[in-house]
């Protein structure tokens, strides 16, 4: 196992596709990192320039103390699982996890020995004498695996290795996963899409967006205190509300957010009041998961938000109530989307030499006019509900409801317009 160490590493593609832009990060020895973020955000590639089969644009991977930017694969001990499982269709179970260790020399009796005692590892004993065609995807991903890990590499990459399985295979591969990597002690680095994966598995999250990392911290620093916008809205089922506001401060100092059609009011001694007060008129988000709001009946109660009942449903152990109030809603995958900033440096960075070529391309994208999006002008019936509440499983609530919810603003995240946290995270 070896610590990890990524300096300004950037990858571009042909075409100048930028994948990877500038993106440092540490992973400790041993741990066990999730690389969590959308479709094409870059965290397949920034894998694949770990292990070597991407040669890297600008920066430097280092292993420990080892700088492997330049080295081939075969030299940087480090084992990957790929999300089909990618399996010698022609070579049993046994024989699938074994060549790994007959590659690098050890006799057959030796190298069929440990196979076996890792095939009950990863109880899939009872199939190895079978071809993988014959394997369930749980089965072929368990036999990738076990492939992977034959050789105690010093570090373990998995990209997407549950995507392609049923929930209940999902659920019991990825224990199986943290468990294993765990007792190990393999530095592992684990890439997904799937919040439950990386809420779940990881021992900090890494959330990525357009080649960039966006928060690095616990799985409970990045869900309860996200740095960004974006970060609030990716993780967290229902997604968090956000809502566009403006900031009201009175001639007693005292500070509102005006959410347009209503308000909600900080206290005094909020560390958030006491820099917004400074900002009379300041455009912000403020950020509200939906366990945040409480049904009342009091309507003298302070932050009420009075609404109507758009979508009630019933999930089993809670109800959720799809709330319009007349607040201008934000989408958090388009909060501080900018073209990427600037480059720190004018020209050589990194292995090899930098990327004047990065330099030429975040010119160009900066020239790019922003893509304007369509107006929905339907009636008010089908518009979309500002706000996700989640309330009591006993209540029941019918669309066209005129209801009261109570906000606790001690549990709201503020945002600035870039989509950045007004205060200091609490870490």
């Amino acid at each position: 196992m070896t610590a990890i160490r990524l300096d300004a590493v950037s990858k571009v593609f042909e075409g100048e596709h930028l994948a990877v832009d500038e993106l440092s990060l540490e992973i400790g020895d041993g741990e066990f990192m999730v690389l969590l973020g959308p479709s094409g955000c870059g965290k397949t590639t920034l894998l694949r320039m770990i292990a070597g089969l991407e040669r890297v644009t600008a920066g430097e991977v280092w292993f420990g103390r080892t700088n492997g930017t330049r080295l081939p694969p075969r030299d940087r001990q480090v084992a990957m699982v790929f999300q089909t499982g990618a399996l010698y269709p022609n070579r049993t179970v046994q024989e699938n996890i074994m060549f790994p260790l007959q590659i690098a020399g050890q006799d057959d009796a030796q190298a069929g020995s440990t196979a076996v005692g890792l095939a009950q590892v990863l109880s899939i004993d009872s199939v190895l004498d079978r071809m993988p065609r014959t394997l369930s995807g749980g089965q072929r991903q368990r036999v990738a695996i076990g492939r992977a890990l034959v050789r105690r590499p010093r570090v373990f990459l998995l990209d997407e290795p549950l995507s392609n399985l049923d929930a209940t295979m999902r659920t019991e591969l990825r224990q199986e996963i943290g468990a294993m990597t765990r007792d190990l002690n393999v530095t592992t680095l684990y890439v997904t899409h799937d919040q439950v994966e990386a809420l779940t598995l990881a021992d900090r999250i890494a959330v990525m967006r357009d080649g960039r990392i966006e928060d690095v911290g616990t799985p409970t620093q990045v869900y309860n205190d996200p740095a960004t916008a974006f970060v609030a809205g990716f993780l967290g089922t229902p997604r968090i509300n956000l809502m566009s506001a403006t900031v009201r401060v009175t001639a007693h100092h005292r500070v509102s957010l005006d959410l347009g059609t209503q308000s909600i009011h900080l206290d005094p001694t909020d560390r958030r009041s006491l820099i917004l007060r400074h900002h009379d008129g300041a455009q912000v988000i403020v950020g509200a998961r939906s366990s945040a709001f409480s049904l009342i009946t009091d309507q003298d109660t302070a932050n009420r938000l009075t609404g109507t009942i758009r979508a009630f449903e019933f999930h089993g152990q809670q109800s959720i109530a799809f709330v319009h109030c007349g607040i201008e809603v934000v989408d958090p995958d388009k909060v501080g989307r900018t073209t990427p900033s600037h480059a720190s440096h004018d020209g050589t960075h990194g292995a090899g030499g930098t990327p004047s070529i990065l330099t030429r391309l975040r010119t160009k994208l900066a020239r790019r006019p922003p893509t304007a999006l369509p107006e929905f002008h339907g009636p008010a019936t089908h518009r979309r509900a500002d706000l996700v509440v989640e309330l009591p499983v006993e209540t029941e609530l019918t669309p066209g409801t005129r209801i009261h919810l109570a906000l606790d603003t001690t549990r709201i995240h503020i945002f600035d317009q870039t989509g950045h946290r007004v205060d200091r995270l609490t870490r």
